[in-house]
C-alpha cells in the first residue's frame, strides 16, 4: 500500500536532502557516486536570499530530473508552497514571482510523491513523529496511515480542507504538538516503535542518527554537506 521504491540486490540508491537551489551541487553528488537510483527528500526551492532567476533555474533542472527513470523526487513544505496557490500552504521563502517562473516552467507535480518505503526504511521530508502519528492514526499500520496523506494532496486547492499531514508544529509557530510530513522540526521528533526512518527539513551542521532495539532514524539535512547511500540493505552516510 506504500509508495514502494523497489532495489535489486546489487543495486546502489543515492539519498539526498534539501537541495534549497543547490541543484549543481546535487548533480556533482550524483556524478561522484554513480548510483543506480537516486531519491530526493523534498525542498528544491527557497533560500535566504535567492532570486526570481533561481527558481526559474531550479523548476527547469526539476522538470527534466522527474522525467528520469532512475529517480524519485519526494515532496517538502518549500516545494507545496509552489504546487497550489491556496495561501494557507505557504512558508517562508515564498515569493509571488519566484511562484510565477515556476509556474511557467510546467513541472509534472504529479510525479512527485509524499512518502516511499525502501525494504523497511520509511523516506519522507521531516519524518513521522510518534506524537503526530499518535494523535491523528485510526490504524495500527503507519503504511496504511500514510496513505491517507494523499487525500490531503488531492485537496491542497481547497482552503477548507484541514490538510492534516501538513501541519505546523509549535517548534515553528504552528498549533500541532508535532509537525506533519512535512514539517516537523527535530526538536519535536519521537521514533515510532518498529520504524527505521530517513528525512531531512531541519538544518544542522552535523548528521542526527539514534538508534535503539527496535527503532533507528537519520535526519541528514546538513546543507548538502552530507548524502545517505543504501545499498546491500545497509546505510551509510558520506560527506560531500
Amino acid at each position: 500500500m506504500s509508495e514502494q521504491l523497489s532495489l535489486y540486490p546489487d543495486e546502489k540508491l543515492l539519498i539526498i536532502s534539501d537541495i534549497h537551489n543547490k541543484y549543481r551541487k546535487a548533480e556533482e553528488i550524483i556524478r561522484k557516486e554513480d548510483p543506480d537510483k537516486i531519491l530526493f527528500l523534498g525542498d528544491y526551492f527557497d533560500d535566504f536570499g535567492d532570486t526570481v532567476k533561481d527558481a526559474d533555474d531550479t523548476s527547469r533542472w526539476l522538470a527534466d530530473s522527474l522525467e528520469c527513470k532512475n529517480r524519485t523526487h519526494l515532496i517538502g513544505n518549500h516545494d507545496l508552497n509552489y504546487m497550489t496557490d491556496n495561501p494557507k500552504l505557504k512558508c517562508t521563502g515564498y515569493a509571488p514571482d519566484k511562484h510565477e517562473a515556476i509556474r511557467n516552467n510546467m513541472v509534472p507535480w504529479d510525479k512527485m510523491h509524499l512518502f516511499c518505503q525502501v525494504d523497511d526504511w520509511l523516506c519522507t521530508h521531516a519524518g513521522l513523529a510518534l506524537e503526530f502519528y499518535m494523535q491523528y492514526k485510526d490504524t495500527d499500520s503507519v503504511w496504511e496511515f500514510l496513505e491517507k496523506s494523499k487525500y490531503d494532496l488531492k485537496k491542497i486547492d481547497d482552503v477548507s480542507h484541514p490538510a492534516i499531514f501538513f501541519q505546523i508544529g509549535s517548534s515553528r509557530g504552528g498549533t500541532s504538538l508535532a509537525g506533519g510530513i512535512l514539517w516537523c522540526d527535530y526538536g519535536e521528533f519521537v521514533d515510532i516503535p518498529g520504524i527505521k526512518q530517513i528525512f531531512g527539513h531541519t538544518r544542522d551542521n552535523s548528521v542526527r542518527h539514534k538508534k535503539t532495539a527496535d527503532s533507528e532514524h537519520y535526519c541528514i539535512d546538513t546543507i548538502l554537506n552530507h548524502y545517505a547511500v543504501y545499498e546491500n540493505h545497509m546505510m551509510q552516510i558520506r560527506p560531500a
